[in-house]
């Protein structure tokens, strides 16, 4: 396997699992929120359920460090794609990402008043 196709196969399965963990933060939240959507439209007590309510943000919680160590990842695969000697390899759709460095704005001077 060529090393550009390497790198392409790679990134298809790194963009997998980061969608997959972005999809089980998104089906959590909503999990949480309809239940506790539930409970109110029911008229339950708040004590109702709150075990539940608690696995269930510690769950977020787990997903939101998954999120993380997959940012990492990501990061660290970039790193090994330039040892290997691939430079920019064209993958996925067109997903915008932030800016590496961010310029500081300039400092203005004050105007004069006249």
């Amino acid at each position: 396997m060529k090393r550009a196709d390497m790198v392409r196969y790679g990134a298809e399965q790194l963009f997998n699992a980061e969608n997959a963990i972005e999809l089980a933060l998104c089906q959590s939240a909503t999990l949480i929120s309809e239940l506790s959507r539930m409970r109110m439209e029911s008229r339950m007590s708040a004590v109702v359920g709150q075990d539940v309510l608690d696995s269930a943000a510690d769950v977020i919680i787990k997903l939101t460090a998954a999120r993380r160590a997959m940012v990492l990842t990501h990061e660290h695969l970039n790193g090994v794609k330039v040892q290997i000697g691939c430079g920019a390899v064209a993958t996925g759709d067109d997903v915008l990402k932030p800016p590496k460095t961010v310029e500081a704005p300039q400092p203005q001077g004050l105007p004069v008043a006249s």
